[in-house]
């Protein structure tokens, strides 16, 4: 009877263990990480790993390279390239890392937008 009782005891925490670390159908990871804007608007992209230098730093949206205006081992600062509107996949690549992909959905409104070249030396 003891056996049985230990038995029990067992299955019941392999059981609850199980469920407990299944994952949860209704999350959407997509969704999770989906951002959206508009073209020529600013996007400070937060991780790790980065390189101070912002020219070894390399962000694409879909198969168009953002522009980085600053660059720091936790943050990017980019400016988001013109893109067809939809939602593309983002990486970013720092010498031979790439990072896993996010998605940004291009806003389909105008919006009035600044240009880097006016305004990346106050950007951050």
């Amino acid at each position: 009877m003891t056996h049985c009782k230990m038995f029990v005891v067992a299955l019941v925490l392999m059981i609850t263990a199980m469920t407990a670390c299944a994952p949860n159908p209704k999350e959407s990871t997509a969704a999770a990480v989906t951002v959206s804007g508009h073209a020529g608007n600013f996007l400070m992209i937060k991780g790790h790993g980065f390189s101070e230098d912002k020219d070894q730093n390399k962000v694409i949206f879909g198969d168009v390279t953002a522009q980085v205006l600053r660059a720091g081992p936790d943050y990017l600062l980019v400016q988001i390239p013109l893109q067809k509107a939809g939602v593309v996949p983002v990486v970013v690549a720092v010498g031979k890392n790439t990072s896993n992909a996010m998605f940004f959905a291009y806003s389909t409104k105008r919006k009035l937008v600044a240009a880097a070249e006016n305004t990346a030396s106050e950007a951050y």
